[in-house]
């Protein structure tokens, strides 16, 4: 079994940082996790709080109980892109992931609920619109 190693939680920052508009809308308690599909024992958080994007390791217990947002589960070929992308185009490298299907995006809240906690713009920037109400 492949052991793909997550980004580093300083690139994974400052990724956060260079994007900041993507995250200012977000509410306090928004997270966005990141997995290796080939390891996930291990998940790389971004989470907003009042102070701005934080970013941790944490142990990945599963979809149900992650207490996560949106999940980024990449597989191995997907995973240099991102770590080299991490201090630049990430957004985009993303994007293309999510576009080929190497990297799939897991929505763990209904959308209007995303909508509500200010995920518009972050879920425009991996490719995601919607338009029309919520139902």
């Amino acid at each position: 079994m492949s052991t793909a190693a997550l980004p580093d939680p300083q690139g994974w920052r400052a990724a956060a940082a260079a994007r900041i508009e993507l995250f200012q809308t977000l509410d306090a308690g928004c997270r966005i996790g990141f997995i290796a599909r080939s390891s996930p024992a291990q998940m790389l958080v971004w989470e907003a709080s009042a102070s701005g994007t934080d970013v941790q390791v944490a142990p990945f217990p599963g979809y149900a109980n992650s207490g996560l947002d949106l999940l980024l589960a990449a597989n191995d070929d997907a995973i240099g892109a991102i770590v080299e992308a991490a201090r630049g185009p990430l957004f985009d490298v993303l994007r293309a992931g999510i576009r080929s299907g190497s990297v799939v995006c897991y929505m763990l809240r209904r959308r209007c609920d995303l909508e509500a906690r200010g995920y518009d713009e972050l879920l425009e920037a991996l490719g995601f619109a919607f338009m029309g109400a919520c139902r």
